[in-house]
């Protein structure tokens, strides 16, 4: 019964959340706070030279995170976006440039090609609904990411990211045994690292 209350609190949050992140972006500059984003990232993880970094394509009021996607690449980074590869299986990471072409995917996202090279982030950068301060991450249900995390961090030393605006922070999040921790968070205003990391 404690797991069905869990998820239908998570329901509920999910619903807050999304028309919160929808006012959010309709009220703030949003290139603005996407540039103070990608500062605050760098200062805080500063970018190595042929290191796998994924990240995401915005979608629906998702702080955007292109800026830092683009200084990343000049950095010489090795750029990733997620390939939804089936219900239950832990998203694929494929290559991406500046100016690729990106196609649909069924759930409307945009993504790079399959045929494109594939390979295992270091870090991953994630989008979230909400966050708390004991990263906790709050996405969309589909557990895509916290599949995905899993399956990377018994395989190798990676660090997941989470990014937003500031105002996505709230008090506390219901915790469930699938859900994976975020290493920490960078919004437009600050950098919240949680387990020393």
């Amino acid at each position: 019964a404690d797991r069905m209350k869990a998820t239908d609190n998570k329901k509920k949050m999910r619903q807050d959340a999304l028309e919160k992140r929808a006012q959010i972006a309709a009220t703030v500059n949003g290139e603005a706070a996407s540039e103070r984003l990608r500062d605050n990232f760098l200062s805080e993880f500063p970018a190595r030279e042929g290191q796998s970094v994924a990240a995401y394509w915005p979608y629906r009021y998702e702080i955007d995170v292109r800026p830092l996607l683009e200084r990343l690449d000049e950095l010489g980074c090795n750029c990733l976006l997620p390939v939804v590869m089936g219900r239950r299986e832990p998203l694929q990471f494929h290559q991406w440039k500046p100016g690729d072409f990106l196609e649909a995917s069924r759930l409307g996202v945009l993504e790079p090609s399959k045929f494109y090279p594939s390979a295992t982030p270091a870090m991953v950068i994630l989008p979230l609904l909400a966050f708390d301060r004991q990263g906790n991450r709050l996405g969309y249900g589909g557990g895509y990411y916290d599949q995905t995390l899993q399956a990377l961090r018994n395989k190798s030393d990676v660090s997941a990211i989470g990014v937003g605006y500031e105002e996505q922070e709230v008090e506390t999040l219901p915790e469930e045994p699938q859900d994976q921790q975020l290493d920490a968070v960078v919004t437009d205003r600050a950098v919240f690292r949680f387990f020393g990391t």
